[in-house]
């Protein structure tokens, strides 16, 4: 696994920090809808390493918030 167990909440928690919809940010990722950015942050889809990169772009965040500590110990 790539990203970290709890990254769908995390995710959550630095979205609603920044005052940012579901909406915004999932435009902000590229997402067709912001019901894709929801299954995500409820734990009903998974958030990938290519997704977790999006969000953090997009969050202005460090990528490692969601990124699992046996993947950092490779980059």
């Amino acid at each position: 696994m790539f990203v970290k167990p709890n990254a769908f909440k995390i995710l959550r928690k630095e979205r609603m920090e920044k005052r940012m919809t579901q909406r915004e940010l999932a435009e902000l990722m590229g997402f067709n809808s912001p019901q894709r950015l929801a299954n995500i942050e409820y734990g009903h889809g998974k958030l990938s390493l290519e997704n977790a990169l999006l969000a953090a772009k997009a969050l202005n965040v460090s990528s490692s918030l969601f990124i699992s500590e046996k993947v950092k110990q490779y980059v």
